[in-house]
């Protein structure tokens, strides 16, 4: 079996084939955002395609393009970065799944390396399985490898655990000689914190209110053994979990 199953890159019959024996499709879900002087815009992006090429693969379904901006205003603040409204986001989610529907999906795995984006997934993921015979499910790649590493990193703005897949991905675009005008760690840690919290939370309107050079982290862990462990192992999971809770909510529907 061919492990490419992104639909840029195989012939229609190959996605055809895929559909048929699946029924799945993922849709990969990042950012244009600046990430410090180190690491490219497409950072975000970079990371959930060097993921997402591993779990369609492992579940053998078809792997869509989509768009390489999400919903940033968060970051808008600095020159380069692109974000869209989220109705405009929401639209676009809609399109290409419900494109794909129309062929046969009955699965649609959202994989989403941008925090920014949640709101608007969530949103239409439900929609979908409102309006379609349709099981939508989300995988947080950031905040798996955040589980996963939380001994070793912290899940930080242009730090270590976004570095490692865009170093496995494109290492030809990582700069961490250039990485030299770090945030403080410890207060935009507490900003961040607060932001992230899951009880009481802020809205922050710009990344400056975390970082104010947009970035903050450490390279401890950075090296390309361990970009190549946290691309195999986040991906992995989310097979794993994929599968299990895909075939969980089937026999919850079979009552």
């Amino acid at each position: 079996m061919n492990d490419n199953h992104y639909s840029l890159e195989i012939t229609q019959p190959e996605a055809e084939a895929i559909l048929k024996r699946s029924e799945m499709v993922i849709i990969p879900t990042g950012s244009v955002e600046q990430h410090g002087p180190h690491l490219p815009l497409g950072t975000d992006h970079y990371a959930i395609m060097a993921i997402s090429r591993k779990v369609a693969a492992g579940l053998d379904a078809l792997l869509l393009p989509f768009s390489h901006a999400g919903v940033t205003a968060f970051h808008a603040s600095f020159p380069g970065t692109i974000t869209l409204r989220q109705e405009t986001y929401m639209s676009l989610l809609t399109d290409t799944a419900v494109s794909m529907i129309n062929h046969g999906a009955k699965k649609i795995l959202f994989v989403n390396w941008h925090e920014g984006n949640t709101a608007a997934i969530n949103s239409v993921g439900a929609q979908l399985q409102k309006e379609y015979n349709v099981r939508c499910m989300v995988a947080q790649a950031c905040y798996i490898a955040q589980q996963m590493y939380k001994d070793e990193a912290d899940l930080t703005h242009a730090g270590a655990l976004e570095v490692l897949p865009v170093l496995y991905y494109r290492p030809e675009l990582v700069k961490l000689d250039r990485a030299t005008n770090a945030s403080s760690y410890e207060k935009a840690k507490e900003v961040d914190a607060l932001r992230r919290s899951h009880a009481v939370y802020p809205f922050l309107s710009d990344i400056r209110q975390i970082a104010p050079t947009g970035w903050y982290g450490d390279f401890k862990i950075v090296s390309e053994e361990k970009a190549t462990e946290l691309v195999k192992r986040v991906s992995q999971e989310i097979i794993h979990e994929t599968t299990r809770i895909f075939s969980r909510m089937e026999a919850t529907e079979q009552r």
